[in-house]
């Protein structure tokens, strides 16, 4: 045999050798796909992951921007808050709004239907338990109760954009996206900073934002 190996060669073997590791299954799917399939574990059952055109997905975040909306209209006019969240909160009602409109826009454009927010609190409640976030209206013990409900719904409305980025091909929708999800990750932090113990680490303990999935 020849000291001097073709690059097909080596590749070849390569390919052979790989599947014995996980990280040579990994290089022998960028080199023969096809090959990689065929070694597959057969146990495995890959479940196909939902997918949303941009209308889809406008609607969804319509949804869930309404829905933060009509919490913090909420906890806002029940004077639950003490008084520094209740002045440190007081403009993002004025900010879901705005998020609201300009995705209507997009959604419009598309001739998407604009989806309806929430009108009472046991709708919203239920909206929120779909969402797994903690606490209900109506029903929250203190401001700490009030604050953790907000944070948690922020955090799975900055999840959502998180998601919807990597289904958007739209570059101004995706320039949107990125506005509003920035504007949102200022509400986790203010949010953080009305928790004990109340320091600056408490509204930004990550250096990224992703939500919650």
């Amino acid at each position: 045999m020849s000291a001097h190996r073709t690059r097909r060669e080596l590749l070849a073997a390569g390919a052979r050798l790989a599947p014995l590791t996980p990280a040579g299954a990994g290089a022998a799917a960028l080199i023969f796909p096809a090959a990689a399939q065929a070694v597959r574990a057969p146990h495995i059952q890959k479940f196909p992951m939902p997918v949303f055109d941009e209308t889809d997905r406008l609607q969804r975040l319509i949804r869930l921007e309404l829905l933060l909306l009509y919490c913090y209209r909420q906890v806002l006019g029940a004077g639950i808050l003490n008084h520094g969240a209740q002045v440190a909160l007081a403009t993002f009602p004025a900010h879901e709004e705005a998020h609201v409109n300009a995705l209507e826009r997009r959604l419009r454009a598309r001739g998407g239907a604009v989806p309806p927010g929430p009108v009472s609190h046991a709708q919203a409640n239920r909206y929120l338990a779909h969402r797994g976030v903690g606490g209900r209206l109506g029903q929250l013990k203190g401001p700490l109760d009030a604050v953790r409900l907000l944070l948690t719904l922020e955090q799975v409305t900055i999840g959502a954009y998180n998601m919807a980025l990597t289904g958007v091909q739209d570059t101004d929708l995706v320039e949107l996206i990125c506005q509003i999800m920035a504007n949102e990750a200022q509400h986790d932090a203010m949010l953080g900073m009305q928790l004990p113990p109340f320091k600056p680490a408490s509204a930004a303990p990550y250096g990224l934002v992703s939500g919650l999935q």
